[in-house]
């Protein structure tokens, strides 16, 4: 449930909130763990249901252990000088100078807001005709009425909470797969507790990226957002990077050092690879989880230390704590429970076509690239108007007729589409990244290599020939690498999945006829040949085999035939 913080100088708005917006949580002032709406002391003229001025609004939000998911804030504050900002008030002139304050107070408080919380949204109100500078900022929205009504703000909150989500995903492409819909899901489920989490998944599917561009910025956590790659650290220096050391504790230490433990506190620390750690580390990290307190190296003093963990790794932990190589107390730790799995590239062929367009699109904006760029611009002929955010990735011949006259044009055939999709891309995601990267260098290098540039072209087109996507995926993979047997006994919580191969047909009727038939196969291939399991898996328990049979009769799958081959 989203939490408000409301700062107001009378409690109007925050009963509105409790009476008409059940859907919203308030942050009040009080320590007691239970919600305002429900509290014997709300009816009895409790002060402490919201802030009335900034400071009870600081002096509240610093005891916060998260950030509210927004602040709504009045624009008029009749509140005597002294609870008024700015605190110096020398160089206000008289009752007029002092009035106008009043008025505008809401905007002094906001400036402070966006000053110690520059990720917190804010909701202003305020009236159609007040006269003011609006900030621009996309943290801040508005809610504009003559008298503010339940609906009007349950609506703008709504809205700027969506906003806010979207925005704090980072340029994140979720594409159509059910493996990154359910991800999507738990992610906006986990972001806000202060449970641990655990991302599981390969090389280079972009779990630093989730942790640093989704999980900190949603988590509402007041403190910084550390990393660390505990593959990139000698074993010997672990103990002192993690919890910090004391001066002259170990050879080389001339100064007191906090670890990432103390830097991230009130924060998000991400560790990377910590199926890496050994197994005192391992211990050593349990207690500081369980105590939320750090002892630097050569000190006795415990410190508070109490980020929100987010740990990864491309390992199977389960299979290394059967193993004994990882504590199944830290493990449990970790929170396995609620562990996100980021899936491979090879798991996403419906998504693959878009990432490859937005591979080549972030790699041709790529600092390193600029200099080719800039060269070619200079070459060939380009419009005042040309803007590299118009760039486009176009799949097929290249014409210039289907090319932009005011950005860049990559070019890349359907042949080479089909081979990036078919690939099982290894690296995921930093594969991907590296093969557009280089790509667009030899096309870049090619077209300014050539002997003379041409007198009527579109401005930047990008031809990128198959030859170069078949050098750089290399020749060894065949179509034998990915078999389609093998695929058909990939089963997970989303179901089974099964590849198949789309042929033309002369109907619509006859390409899903084709498709059935496919897939009928493989699960005949991982069910044994057992047509009760099928039907089980199909239909659910209790499914007649008959059901089966019949279909794959309609489709012309002969037991017999079939059974043969598996035998």
């Amino acid at each position: 449930m989203p939490k408000l913080f409301v700062i107001d100088d009378r409690d109007q708005t925050v009963e509105m909130v409790h009476r008409h917006l059940p859907q919203f949580e308030t942050v009040t002032r009080c320590d007691r763990n239970i919600p305002c709406q429900v509290c014997e002391e709300r009816d009895r003229g409790c002060p402490l249901k919201c802030a009335h001025d900034y400071r009870e609004a600081a002096e509240a939000l610093s005891t916060q252990k998260q950030l509210p998911d927004l602040v709504v804030l009045d624009l008029h504050f009749a509140l005597p000088e002294d609870r008024l900002l700015p605190e110096d008030k020398t160089g206000i002139e008289g009752k007029r100078g002092m009035e106008e304050i009043r008025r505008t107070q809401g905007l002094l408080i906001l400036e402070r807001l966006r000053r110690d919380y520059p990720n917190l949204p804010v909701v202003l109100l305020t009236t159609t005709d007040a006269e003011f500078d609006r900030p621009k900022d996309p943290l801040i929205y508005f809610c504009e009425n003559e008298v503010v009504d339940s609906r009007t703000l349950a609506a703008e909150i709504t809205r700027a909470l969506e906003l806010q989500s979207a925005a704090q995903e980072g340029p994140v492409f979720w594409g159509k797969s059910p493996a990154m819909g359910a991800l999507r899901r738990q992610i906006a489920v986990l972001s806000r507790s202060p449970l641990p989490v655990l991302i599981e998944g390969e090389t280079g599917t972009g779990k630093s990226f989730l942790a640093e561009q989704v999980l900190h910025p949603r988590s509402g956590a007041k403190g910084p957002l550390v990393v660390t790659d505990l593959s990139t650290i000698p074993t010997t220096l672990l103990p002192a990077h993690l919890f910090g050391a004391r001066r002259g504790s170990y050879t080389g230490s001339v100064e007191d050092q906090p670890g990432v433990f103390e830097q991230a506190h009130n924060g998000t620390l991400f560790l990377d690879e910590i199926g890496n750690l050994d197994a005192d580390l391992q211990r050593q990290l349990l207690l500081v989880l369980e105590r939320g307190t750090v002892t630097r190296l050569g000190d006795v003093r415990a410190r508070p230390a109490a980020p929100r963990l987010v740990a990864a790794t491309n390992l199977d932990l389960e299979a290394l704590v059967r193993e004994g190589r990882f504590r199944q107390d830290l493990y449990m730790r970790l929170n396995p429970a609620t562990r996100l799995r980021v899936p491979a590239l090879r798991e996403r062929p419906e998504d693959l076509p878009d990432l490859v367009r937005f591979a080549f699109l972030d790699a041709l904006r790529a600092e390193q690239l600029r200099p080719l760029v800039r060269a070619y611009l200079a070459r060939y002929p380009t419009p005042d108007d040309f803007v590299e955010e118009n760039d486009a990735v176009v799949f097929g011949k290249p014409q210039a007729s289907r090319a932009r006259r005011d950005a860049f044009t990559v070019f890349l055939s359907k042949t080479a589409l089909r081979r990036l999709v078919a690939h099982t891309w290894p690296g995921n995601h930093r594969e991907l990244k590296l093969l557009a990267f280089n790509a667009l260098v030899h096309a870049l290098a090619q077209h300014l290599d050539a002997e003379s540039a041409p007198h009527e072209r579109a401005p930047a087109v990008l031809a990128i020939p198959d030859a170069v996507i078949e050098s750089l995926l290399g020749n060894g993979e065949t179509k034998a690498a990915r078999p389609l047997i093998s695929a058909a006994s990939a089963l997970n919580e989303l179901g089974r999945r099964v590849e198949v191969t789309l042929k033309s047909g002369h109907s619509f009727a006859d390409i899903s006829a084709d498709v059935e038939r496919q897939y009928l196969v493989a699960l005949f291939e991982a069910m044994e040949g057992d047509l009760d399991r099928m039907a089980a898996e199909l239909f659910g328990a209790g499914a007649s085999r008959r059901k089966v049979h019949l279909r794959m009769n309609q489709l012309g799958l002969r037991l017999r035939e079939l059974r043969g081959a598996q035998a």
